[in-house]
């Protein structure tokens, strides 16, 4: 009679194992079903987005061939206007700043910020495509796209290391500059 009645417990106790093991093989199965829905819409949702802050009046074309005239015009103007920003920036790299940490944190702000709308106008304007062969034109924007890309890194490098090797003497400059500038008022002060 014992053991029947053990028996009958060892089966309601599987029994309730069972339903919970597939009670939390079912929620698993759930979850992640939910996930691999949230990643599809979300991705789904984003195909046709653009950068709404860059100065392009154009939506990311969907093919290659719907890129008009138009548009390859804007993005050419972008194109040049970035590379006339990245050779102003140069210029004004190494100007007025005491240190080699305020020079090289204005550079890391403005590269930061140019390299964002550097990659936002490639994404924007189709740039970043592997073959053009059905666009030439935009075949060449891709070009000056990357080149820009090329010539900003190595104008970074040229930057930093030249920050770096001279930072001693970049610092003594401007220190003379200063006690100069201090000097000329005094004895401008001094005149009758």
């Amino acid at each position: 009679m014992e053991a029947k009645t053990d028996q009958k417990a060892q089966q309601k106790r599987r029994g309730f194992l069972w339903k919970v093991r597939w009670t939390f093989y079912g929620l698993f199965i759930a979850l992640l079903l939910f996930v691999v829905i949230c990643l599809a819409w979300g991705i789904g949702a984003n195909l046709r987005w653009r950068y709404t802050d860059l100065d392009l009046p154009i939506d990311r074309p969907e093919k290659l061939e719907e890129v008009d005239a138009l548009q390859l015009r804007d993005c050419r103007l972008a194109l040049e206007k970035l590379h006339s920003e990245l050779r102003e920036n140069v210029d004004r790299a190494l100007d007025g700043a005491a240190s080699r940490n305020e020079l090289l944190r204005r550079w890391n702000n403005w590269n930061k910020s140019w390299r964002v709308n550097f990659e936002r106008i490639g994404f924007s304007c189709r740039l970043t495509e592997m073959r053009y062969e059905r666009h030439p034109a935009l075949g060449v924007l891709a070009g000056i796209y990357r080149l820009l890309d090329g010539q900003q890194k190595a104008l970074d490098r040229m930057v930093r290391s030249f920050l770096f090797e001279n930072a001693r003497q970049l610092q003594e400059l401007h220190n003379l500059l200063e006690q100069a500038r201090l000097q000329e008022s005094f004895s401008a002060d001094s005149l009758p």
